[in-house]
């Protein structure tokens, strides 16, 4: 067992904690756990945080006395059945930041951090809800979130701290930057200028408790979170995807921003945009779902906006929002998808219901044909 072991931190991603280990026991990253730990499987040239072996979860529960259900709840496969249904072994995730790795180096800037909340930590961390892409605004200090050195502009990759020849250790490293050693507590905050004060809150509403499972969409409540992500997620790629063009000049209108000016037909995944086209994505999502579905369809009509142009897979919108783009923009069946009906599923088990028809039509807010649908596919699996 180790001398040194700190506790994991509140809402402290793996990764950090795997660092801050290494620091406190005075090695750099490599001769921690290739040499002292003898773990000999690479780490730190893949996205630890996803999927991290069970060899190194047991070798650590093993040293720290950390319970290896604790250290797999540190990593973001955490948020299964609660935005996403299952993370992908490879590939991209749906609102995970991915870091291109390459080698040991980022890519991408799959981290972000709060400069405030840096300032204000003891101990320096990150957390594992700044690696969620629609998490764009700090819950607790209403800033825009950094996603890298604002001197350098390098990502984040506190990894990459003790790495070369010296291998030298800084004071404190999580909060600088492993490249030019700024100080990222010192990083200037930005505030967005939004003019709605209700998707304002209903926003931070949702950063606060988005991992409750339970939503109201208008008349429909979801208990389970899953579809009301991937309807958040259609949504927000409406806006600026590729056929949004007449609707961002209608929202720029409607809301007063320069919508248009800021996503021109933006052909990238969500989460490639920078934080602040996030958080306008984000809350003017949320101005949308203000008086559902009133407000969503006189928008859409406004500009013909159809069904077809709101997912060019069909199967891939939740009911909530299907059922409404259905009835008043176009006449289409709605189609469940495995997400949806797994997520629904494991919400019925854990309750000890029974899976029928009858539980997953209510349990999704189906229609009688909906709901048959979504059971046969279900015992088809």
């Amino acid at each position: 067992m180790l001398p040194l072991h700190p506790q994991p931190l509140s809402d402290e991603v793996l990764s950090s904690w795997m660092v801050r280990l290494a620091f406190a026991n005075g090695y750099p990253l490599h001769t921690f756990y290739a040499a002292l730990l003898r773990h000999k499987e690479p780490i730190w040239n893949r996205d630890i945080d996803r999927h991290p072996s069970p060899s190194l979860i047991n070798l650590l529960s093993q040293q720290t006395r950390q319970q290896p259900d604790a250290l797999q709840a540190m990593t973001l496969s955490a948020y299964n059945g609660v935005v996403f249904g299952n993370m992908p072994m490879i590939g991209n995730a749906p609102w995970i930041l991915p870091v291109g790795v390459f080698h040991r180096t980022r890519r991408r800037a799959g981290m972000q951090f709060c400069p405030i909340c840096l300032q204000l930590d003891v101990i320096p961390y990150f957390r594992r809800r700044w690696r969620l892409a629609f998490y764009a605004m700090c819950e607790h200090h209403f800033c825009v979130m950094h996603d890298g050195c604002p001197r350098c502009h390098s990502s984040i990759a506190f990894h990459r701290h003790g790495v070369g020849l010296k291998k030298s250790i800084p004071e404190n490293a999580l909060r600088l930057c492993h490249h030019c050693m700024f100080d990222l507590r010192w990083s200037k905050p930005k505030y967005l200028n939004w003019p709605d004060p209700h998707s304002w809150i209903q926003l931070r509403s949702m950063l606060n408790f988005f991992d409750d499972g339970v939503w109201a969409v208008g008349s429909c409540t979801l208990p389970v979170g899953v579809p009301f992500f991937q309807g958040l997620r259609a949504l927000a790629r409406m806006i600026y995807g590729r056929h949004g063009h007449h609707l961002r000049h209608q929202l720029s209108k409607e809301l007063g921003i320069p919508v248009a000016e800021r996503f021109s037909a933006k052909n990238i995944e969500f989460e490639f945009l920078c934080p602040e086209d996030r958080l306008v994505l984000m809350l003017t999502t949320f101005w949308l779902l203000e008086n559902w579905p009133a407000r969503f369809v006189s928008t859409c009509k406004a500009v013909r906006f159809t069904r077809s142009r709101i997912a060019e897979v069909p199967t891939l919108l939740p009911y909530w929002l299907a059922r409404i783009a259905d009835e008043h923009l176009n006449y289409r069946p709605y189609w469940p998808n495995e997400d949806e009906v797994d997520s629904a599923v494991t919400y019925l088990l854990s309750r000890g219901q029974p899976i029928t028809h009858h539980s997953l039509g209510n349990a999704l807010g189906l229609s009688r044909e909906s709901a048959i649908t979504a059971w046969n596919l279900w015992r088809a699996q």
